[in-house]
């Protein structure tokens, strides 16, 4: 018998309805020889500290480093009836051969693995490796199954993936949380080997905006007419400076060529035509449709995720989304005519389809190349007819860009005839030689445009450029007026159109206008999610020409898949907020990054390095335990560096009064960096498998409402779990714990998603009352000693203060809605309780009443995400 697992429920009916087994059973399908089962997400998880040594329990940083001698796996909780399911099934004699289909990629490859592992191994592996879900792609699939043994490396790269993620994350996290609690802080510090990164890439952008003085300058522009009467803008430079430092200087230039007579008026001094061409755009890989589709439509990248993650799995009709290549491979061109023709039946699309059915295209090394894609190829539609009618607004706009995105990749470059001149005004510099005309060069968001702080002597000289479309190409496709510059295959909608300038010739007399523009440098913009994706996909680089993007993509922070979680990571845990298109720190997050004892803990740069080194081991290039070894260095060189770091100034108080301005910065620590971190020996331009990391979650993950502890959820030695430790994110608790949110748990950690106002209310808790019913509000008696310093673990902004019926966060009118009941589970809690609560993440075993009204030995665990009250009973 054939054991098949997939990874979600959803592709095991696909693969049914495929191989004619009926999708009937709980935790299988079992039809004529096969059986078909399911994970849910990650059914096994690396375990907890204190399950290695029981001296890792507490957080202490004389316990640390933390290195397992060898990782140790335990159940994911939210699945433990699936685990029990696939494992007696991998143990059941009857099996013969077992084939993964979970999804091909490193992280579908490492589910299956520590599946297989948990279960004590069984049968001989084979791979399912389909970049579609369609039946024609899963029936070739089954046709050429892989040995499971070819799978190795990439293998070795999830688990280097997932055992870096938690030696780091444990590691920083527990270290630097309690450090700062040596010096009086409460607050927890999640620390992620991606998260960090991009955090301080944010951080240091609005650093940036703070710091930012305006400068105001001037520039001169000219309104320039032909002898004809046509007329045309040009704009005053020297050389590639246009911005004058004084007003005086600008009018001086205004003054003298407003009488600039003949023969040294305005004169065509030189002039260059050409024509451009603009070759399509490279095809989609996740980041770019996200990028894309955050510039067009406002999508978040999880939203862009979502949606095409529908559209692959339950409409058919995109390819594997979580990808990071933008070519395909030589087997797809076989195929084109099918892909052409299914598009060709949707009326949208018809008329750009049929001349590619007319007339095949030849695909060249732009569109094909079998070097740039290793796992899957790049984002294009399927054969299934798209019904468009099937799908919504979101579904159908993504479907769209993606179509029109193929489609265009095989018609001919957009050419456009562009005319450059220099116009001379004044006398003087007569030997001189003309000015070479400016070409475009790729600047940093940041970078300012200099500023001439000196009159420049006569002559002066004015540019103008004009743009005029010949040939549409594969912009008809992409809907690009031809009035209109892109960038990538983006129109720049902000933009003005690029003039057309009238015929002109060398030598040519003009007459002119000329008059001075005020104007103020402006501080560099916040990132937007686009930009961030960009970013994140070069370590921090501004890059925008596509081609260096890809050679960079091996040493970006996360992957594709990855970089729309931590997003969310650092939405959720209150580190950032967004505001409309735009990200930016909160005080929690530039405290947190501002405060970090090591530098290289936030360095995109260092993060980049060991991706680079993961995409080597996948490709069997580069050894797993060279790598772990060096992350293990890495680790103890940290610790020791966050031991010989000077305390940071403790708190006046640990939450300061809902009235008060939040800190834009904190009292840091102080000590050198490592000097050993494992880092990239080459800069591969190959990519690596797609991949979950830094408290990322994917399309089939519990949510966060309904999820099991997370890595920021308390951990069950009553200490802070690691809320940065990325390959835990996601990850259930221990099978004994009770399901848990993924907010820190601790006091002063995150817990929100963004302000209230971004957020439906949950239900109001009861309102504190004022300052004579509080003295009769039961349990209130001693609030003042034993709560008045404690954070609140929702806002981390907010006290803790006693109401009417239960101890309330002192922001309470700004929306936090946390509230732990003086009366819960059968019990009045004394103010020691709710101690252990906020500090611990959960009170010591007393006697408690569950919801049925049965007597227990129990413990109440925090939840501060839950509205309605934020303790819950756990069964001792």
């Amino acid at each position: 018998m054939q054991l098949i697992v997939a990874e979600k429920p959803s592709v095991a009916r696909d693969l049914a309805r495929v191989l004619g087994v009926a999708p009937r059973g709980q935790h299988a399908f079992e039809g004529d020889g096969v059986v078909i089962t399911w994970c849910v997400g990650h059914l096994v998880e690396l375990d907890e500290p204190a399950a290695y040594d029981p001296r890792w329990k507490a957080w202490r940083l004389d316990t640390l480093p933390m290195l397992p001698a060898a990782f140790r796996l335990r159940p994911a909780r939210h699945a433990i009836p699936q685990l029990r399911a696939v494992a007696a099934l991998l143990s059941d004699r009857r099996c013969t051969s077992v084939v993964n289909a979970c999804d091909a990629g490193r992280e579908g490859e490492l589910i299956f693995r520590y599946v297989y592992q948990f279960a004590g191994g069984g049968p001989p592996v084979r791979r399912l490796w389909i970049s579609a879900l369609t039946d024609e792609a899963i029936r070739r699939g089954f046709a050429a199954l892989r040995p499971g043994a070819q799978l190795d490396a990439l293998a070795d790269a999830a688990r280097s993936r997932s055992e870096a993620d938690w030696l780091v994350g444990m590691n920083a996290t527990r270290a630097i949380t309690a450090r700062g609690r040596a010096a009086g802080h409460t607050a927890l510090y999640s620390i992620g080997r991606v998260q960090t990164p991009t955090l301080a890439m944010l951080v240091s952008r609005e650093h940036a905006i703070q710091a930012f003085v305006p400068r105001p300058y001037w520039e001169v522009r000219g309104e320039l007419t032909t002898a004809d009467g046509q007329r045309f803008a040009a704009g005053w430079r020297l050389g590639n400076v246009a911005r004058l430092a004084s007003a005086a200087s600008a009018d001086a230039i205004v003054a003298r060529d407003a009488a600039a007579a003949p023969p040294h008026g305005p004169c065509v001094e030189r002039l260059r035509a050409r024509v451009a061409r603009e070759p399509a755009p490279l095809l989609f890989d996740l980041t770019s449709l996200q990028r894309t589709a955050n510039r067009r439509f406002g999508f978040s990248a999880a939203r862009t995720l979502e949606i095409a993650q529908a559209l692959y799995e339950r409409h058919k009709i995109l390819t594997y989304p979580r990808t990071d290549a933008r070519h395909l491979t030589t087997d797809i061109v076989a195929e084109l005519p099918a892909l052409f023709a299914a598009l060709a039946s949707v009326p949208d699309y018809a008329a750009f389809a049929a001349p590619l059915i007319a007339t095949p295209p030849r695909p060249g090394r732009r569109i094909v190349d079998d070097a740039r894609v290793h796992d899957h190829h790049a984002i294009i539609p399927t054969t299934t007819r798209a019904r468009l009618d099937a799908l919504d607004r979101d579904e159908r706009r993504l479907f769209d860009l993606v179509a029109r995105r193929f489609l265009a990749a095989f018609y001919p470059d957009a050419e456009h005839a562009i005319t450059e001149v220099w116009i001379r005004v004044g006398a003087g510099g007569t030997d001189a030689p003309p000015p070479a005309f400016p070409e475009p060069t790729p600047s940093a968001p940041t970078d300012e445009p200099p500023i001439l702080d000196r009159l420049p002597p006569p002559p002066d000289r004015y540019f103008a450029r004009g743009r005029v479309r010949l040939v549409a190409g594969w912009q008809a496709v992409a809907g690009i007026d031809g009035d209109r510059r892109s960038r990538n295959g983006e129109p720049e909608h902000d933009a003005e159109p690029t003039p057309v300038l009238p015929v002109l010739v060398e030598g040519q007399r003009l007459t002119g206008t000329f008059a001075a523009v005020a104007k103020h440098t402006t501080p560099p913009p916040r990132y937007s999610e686009a930009s961030l994706l960009g970013a994140m996909e070069s370590a921090g680089k501004a890059i925008d020409d596509e081609a260096l993007r890809l050679a960079m993509k091996d040493c970006g922070l996360g992957t594709p898949a990855t970089r729309a979680a931590v997003i969310e990571t650092l939405l959720k845990r209150a580190y950032i907020v967004r505001n409309k298109q735009q990200l930016a720190p909160t005080a929690l997050g530039s405290s947190l990054i501002d405060s970090l004892p090591v530098a290289t803990l936030a360095s995109p740069e260092l993060t980049g390095a060991w991706e680079a080194r993961l995409a080597r081991i996948a490709r069997g290039e580069d050894s797993r335990a060279a790598f772990m070894a060096d992350i293990a260095r890495y680790v103890t060189d940290m610790v020791d560096a966050i031991r010989r770091a000077s305390l940071p100034a403790a708190p006046a108080s640990s939450a300061p009064p809902a009235s008060a301005p939040a800190p834009t910065r904190s009292a840091g620590f102080h000590a050198s960096v490592p000097s050993r971190a494992p880092a990239s020996s080459s800069a591969s331009a190959s990519r690596s498998a797609p991949a979950r990391s830094d408290a990322s979650t994917r399309s089939n993950a519990p949510t966060a409402r309904n999820a099991p502890a997370r890595s920021s959820a308390p951990a069950r030695s009553g200490a802070p779990a690691r809320s940065g430790a990325p390959a835990r994110s996601g990850a259930p608790a221990r099978s004994s714990a009770p399901a848990r949110s993924s907010a820190p748990a601790r006091s002063g950690a995150p817990a929100r998603s963004g302000p209230p106002s971004a957020r439906p209310a949950p239900r109001q808790p009861a309102r504190p009352p004022d300052r004579a019913s509080r003295k009769r509000a039961p349990g209130a008696a001693s609030s003042t000693t034993a709560i008045g310093e404690l954070a609140c673990p929702r806002c981390s902004h907010g006290g803790l203060i006693a109401g009417s019926r239960g101890w309330g966060c002192s922001r309470w009118r700004d929306g936090c809605r946390f509230v732990i009941w003086f009366e819960t589970a059968g019990r009045r809690l004394s103010p020691s309780q709710l101690r252990d609560l906020v500090t611990r993440g959960k009170t010591r075993k007393a006697r408690f009443r569950s919801e049925r009204g049965v007597e227990l030995d129990g413990r109440l665990v925090l939840d501060p995400t839950a509205d309605g009250g934020s303790a819950r009973l756990e069964p001792a």
